[in-house]
């Protein structure tokens, strides 16, 4: 691990909670779902780009839509944070939908099933 890894990790941490306040103050747009999380941000290392996971509880159109939205709306949320994080450069934002929610939901179900099967 760099030397200076507990950098990135706090950065990390403080443009998930100012990205997710933007989305969720900030952003008027009826296309982005009700229920938005931003479970993780990975910097690049030399902390010019960062790409936000996002898990949109919702169904698969609307997890696209929404998606779309951020991604559209990137220079938006990307220049309202900046105003709330302190950092030398603030990185370029870049959405990606995080499944791993979901996921965990289906496995969860899967073992349930499994469970009352052996009963």
């Amino acid at each position: 691990m760099p030397e200076n890894s507990w950098y990135g990790e706090r950065v990390s941490e403080n443009l998930k909670r100012e990205i997710l306040w933007v989305i969720t103050n900030e952003m008027n747009d009826p296309r982005l779902a009700k229920t938005i999380i931003v479970p993780n941000v990975n910097l690049a290392k030399d902390n010019r780009n960062a790409t936000v996971f996002v898990s949109v509880l919702a169904d698969e159109k609307e997890q696209n839509e929404a998606l779309k939205v951020l991604n559209k709306a990137a220079g938006f949320i990307q220049s309202t944070a900046a105003k709330r994080v302190k950092i030398k450069h603030f990185p370029k934002l870049f959405f990606k939908l995080d499944k791993s929610f979901e996921n965990r939901n289906k496995i969860d179900e899967i073992l349930e099933n499994v469970k009352n099967d052996l009963e």
